[in-house]
């Protein structure tokens, strides 16, 4: 009788719990004895620096997606949600998104690598009104609606409105913020030739932060050269002054200035992953308490990297959420999990900091770089030669290098890639005998009855008891999304029953904002 192989699970489908699943895979032996399991809501690996350049049409969506199994071979991915992380008990619960059982995963090593989350909640009006960066679906979503604006201003006649569809306002001034204002910048005003009743002159792109400056990360000089170029672009640069206010229609900063816009792109928020505060782990500034080797405290068998991990430096400080740092914690973790199963020592992260760069546009770039500093086209032909370098496979690093080429000889052009879903309300159908929830299941939808019947049933003593039975106008399913339970009762059409479902999210939204709702689900008898 083989004992079970050693199970390592990864948490989090980003660049550090990416490489260390490679790492193992690649550096395990068959007397190890290990399976690799890797979860990951997305089942592309996100190359979140590029993304930039969707705006702009330098890049396609595709380009910045590098899917899992084409370079994880002997990995188990799970693409799916997680749920709930049991840490006594070493085992993780996650959910498809669907009303399917749940999968139950046991593991003897566990890596949390799930990144963090944007949380607005600190900024008033950001939440309902910012055009949120973290995504493809939100850069798309973006790109499609700066169109929209320059199609709309195109034939408006009101001054006033004009103006506000014409402003766009960028909240930071780090990374993200400099790049994506850049490239908002330049898509917009290389467009305006598809819009001759729309002067450049009425552009205002305005870049928001509370610091005085951009890009801490750079030295002064090469951050003044960078504002002093994007200020020559048309870009105004509002520094040292935060956002106080946000609303349908206008901004309002700290210092008290209104600007309207339609317009407002957030790349600010940072939070915890709500995952993470309900483990019994300690967090130091929304990011796991680790050791020297990336073990959390109090649990030498659970590791943490990336964006959600504090690892200390040698200077005592944490190591900065940043690239280079994830995939060098991630392949650290690998190689101490592999130590631990072969009886040797871990040994710490050891982060070597190569540089910085910065893409803000298809020729200008910034750099710094052991020592050289660069900017311009040497320094945007050094950011993307690292780029390639860090693809997993040479196919992709062809494919993004042709993709370039080609963008640089091939004007951009307006066309809009709609892909949201066509209604938050999905209608479905159940056939006569058909489960629609089952009990203890995770859920995922609310279900208002349409036509049909359905019956509520209950398992008691290992028999089946029928509660109650429902027909149109009535509801389903609200209890355990209400309580983020499972399922208390099985749901069965009793003859052909359509339905409207409408998504946790979405459900969690309405709820949450119309009280009146919710006491009105809440009145009506439990039926899950």
């Amino acid at each position: 009788m083989t004992s079970r192989p050693r199970q390592v699970v990864i948490l989090g489908g980003g660049h550090a719990g990416v490489r260390c699943a490679q790492e193992l895979a690649r550096r395990r032996r068959p007397s190890d004895h290990l399976e690799v399991v890797l979860v990951s809501r997305e089942n592309a690996e996100v190359w979140h620096g590029l993304m930039p350049q969707i705006l702009s049409g330098v890049l396609q969506p595709q380009h910045v997606l590098v899917p899992l199994r084409e370079f994880l071979p002997g990995v188990r991915v799970y693409t799916s949600d997680v749920e709930l992380v049991d840490l006594k008990s070493q085992r993780v619960t996650l959910s498809r998104g669907d009303e399917s059982r749940p999968i139950v995963l046991d593991y003897d090593d566990l890596v949390l690598a799930l990144g963090s989350i944007t949380d607005l909640s600190r900024f008033r009006g950001l939440q309902e009104h910012g055009l949120q960066t973290k995504t493809i679906g939100d850069f798309i979503y973006l790109r499609n609606h700066l169109i929209d604006m320059l199609e709309t201003a195109a034939v408006e006649p009101d001054p006033e409105e004009r103006r506000r569809l014409l402003t766009f306002v960028i909240a930071g001034a780090g990374f993200a913020g400099i790049e994506i204002a850049s490239e908002a910048n330049e898509f917009i005003r290389s467009s305006l030739r598809f819009y001759p009743s729309i002067d450049s002159r009425e552009i205002r792109v305005i870049e928001v932060d509370i610091l005085t400056r951009i890009l801490p990360a750079f030295e002064q000089r090469l951050a003044d050269r960078a504002m002093a170029r994007m200020r020559r672009r048309g870009i105004d640069l509002r520094l040292g002054v935060g956002l106080s206010d946000a609303t349908a229609g206008a901004v309002t900063l700290a210092n008290g200035e209104r600007i309207p816009t339609r317009s407002i792109i957030v790349t600010v928020g940072v939070g915890t992953n709500p995952l993470l505060t309900q483990l019994p782990v300690p967090i130091v500034r929304g990011r796991v308490k680790c050791d020297e080797f990336c073990r959390v405290d109090g649990w030498p068998n659970v590791y943490a990297v990336g964006d959600n991990a504090a690892v200390p430096s040698p200077s005592g400080d944490p190591y900065p959420a940043m690239l280079l740092v994830a995939f060098t914690e991630g392949r650290q973790v690998a190689a101490n999990v592999l130590a631990a199963v072969r009886g040797q020592s871990p040994q710490p992260v050891h982060v070597r900091r190569f540089g910085e760069v910065a893409l803000l546009s298809r020729g200008y770039g910034l750099a710094q770089v052991r020592g050289l500093k660069l900017h311009g086209w040497p320094a945007a032909v050094l950011a993307r030669s690292l780029f390639l370098t860090y693809m997993p496979t040479w196919r992709r690093r062809v494919a993004l290098l042709l993709h370039w080429w080609s963008s640089a000889i091939f004007r951009r052009d307006i066309s809009q890639l709609r892909m949201g879903r066509s209604d938050a309300v999905v209608p479905m159908r159940f056939s006569a005998g058909e489960m629609i929830v089952r009990e203890g299941d995770i859920a995922s939808r609310f279900y208002v009855i349409t036509s049909g019947e359905v019956e509520v049933v209950q398992q008691t003593d290992g028999a089946e008891h029928s509660l109650r039975r429902l027909g149109p106008g009535r509801h389903f399913g609200e209890l355990a999304l209400l309580h983020n339970s499972k399922r208390t009762a099985s749901v069965r059409a009793v003859m052909d029953t359509t339905v409207l479902a409408i998504a946790r999210q979405d459900f969690a939204s309405l709820v949450g904002n119309m009280p009146e709702l919710q006491d009105v689900v809440q009145q009506a008898p439990p039926s899950d």
